[in-house]
């Protein structure tokens, strides 16, 4: 990607995000219903048994399949926002094995197992995350912390997603976070967060972190404002919300476009070359070179810092984390979640959101516009959730 090309990705960030544009609309509409499409399929493909890594190439190939059927009149890119990445139990974020050597997971009975992936259509980017757990006995609900981690980041998602509106801040969302979780005696996973998106920017300054921490990341305050676009990222941990790099090496990265250097090895500027063509902006899997020799050249590239890793963070091994991702869009006229709530799995928590507390009284409110099937591809579509208004038995 030279100079041109990034300046040319910059000016397409800053204009046309005018989030009252029907066209503007109907692209970010047509990427969450492909994004929510691929999800639903991923889940419904998660049992006991099943390689990561397959699912994840599943995942990749539903979206590539449907971007490829739109927008073909005219040279405008579309593709994966985001790679499939399936992550289980301990595992927080960023997981999606090539299947090579020993770094793949084979699904059991009783984990907890996170899913997030994301398309764009002409740079406006949807992705979506969920939560299910593999129930052997699904007529019995899931209990213990499994339970309690699922509630804790369902309600933390729900709470959040209320007060992302004109006027409010990130503090307050913040704040919702921690409340939310604290109930069921969980903790938002420190290092995550939610962030403003725009046309080909996955992740602007603006940040929502589940856990503030001002001595390692510190972010600016801000109020939300019209014609603004989030990716709302919900991670909770069953233990105290700490985690590290594991040792599974990183497999997803994206092109650091405020670096340059000129490589000397020609395999390099061959993979630089592929990468930039074929992915842009955005993040990728290597698993999605398919010349081997490309993907040998990641570690150079990574080492001059032309490419950004994606590190694979876990909790304690004895630890549970749950994940519901959102893409949410604020107009003038209201909040909208483009990419609706899938059914929840069926769970039980010995703990209860009290109905006097903050995020009961959001979670009863409807402020909130939930798209439902954009209707723009057949098949594409989900209910919204609606929450229970007491205890926690949850059976969506």
């Amino acid at each position: 990607m030279d100079q041109d090309q990034i300046e040319l990705y910059a000016q397409k960030s800053d204009i046309d995000n005018n989030l009252s544009d029907a066209t503007v609309i109907a692209k970010y509409r047509l990427a969450a219903d492909i994004a929510q499409d691929a999800l639903t399929k991923v889940v419904a493909r998660v049992t006991e048994g099943v390689r990561v890594s397959e699912l994840c190439a599943f995942g990749d190939e539903i979206i590539l399949s449907y971007t490829s059927k739109v927008y073909n009149k005219n040279s405008v890119e579309k593709g994966i926002a985001f790679p499939t990445m399936i992550s289980v139990n301990d595992c927080v974020e960023y997981y999606s094995p090539t299947g090579e050597a020993n770094d793949d997971v084979v699904f059991r009975n009783g984990d907890v197992v996170k899913i997030e992936l994301g398309a764009h259509i002409d740079g406006y980017i949807a992705t979506a995350g969920h939560t299910v757990v593999i129930n052997p006995n699904p007529s019995a609900p899931v209990e213990g912390r499994a339970a309690d981690v699922i509630c804790a980041a369902y309600y933390a998602a729900e709470a959040a997603l209320r007060l992302m509106r004109i006027g409010n801040s990130n503090v307050q969302v913040q704040e919702a976070i921690a409340e939310a979780a604290a109930f069921f005696n969980c903790s938002p996973v420190i290092g995550t967060a939610s962030n403003e998106i725009k046309r080909y920017v996955i992740a602007t300054e603006k940040l929502i972190m589940n856990v503030p921490d001002e001595e390692n990341r510190p972010v600016q305050d801000f109020v939300f404002v019209a014609n603004e676009a989030y990716t709302l990222n919900i991670l909770v941990s069953s233990g105290d919300g700490t985690c590290r790099e594991g040792l599974a090496k990183p497999t997803v990265y994206s092109r650091n476009v405020h670096q340059n250097y000129n490589l000397k090895l020609k395999s390099a500027r061959a993979a630089f070359s592929a990468i930039s063509n074929e992915f842009g902006v955005f993040p990728f899997t290597i698993r999605a070179l398919e010349d081997k020799r490309h993907r040998l050249g990641v570690t150079e590239l990574a080492s001059h810092n032309l490419l950004t890793p994606y590190p694979v963070y876990y909790t304690r091994s004895s630890d549970k984390v749950a994940q519901f991702k959102m893409t949410v869009l604020i107009a003038a006229n209201g909040t909208t979640r483009i990419t609706p709530a899938l059914p929840m799995p069926y769970v039980h928590s010995a703990y209860t959101v009290p109905e006097d507390s903050t995020i009961a009284r959001l979670i009863a409110t409807e402020t909130v516009k939930v798209v439902k099937s954009g209707g723009a591809l057949t098949g594409i579509g989900a209910s919204d959730i609606v929450a229970p208004a007491a205890g926690m038995d949850v059976d969506m």
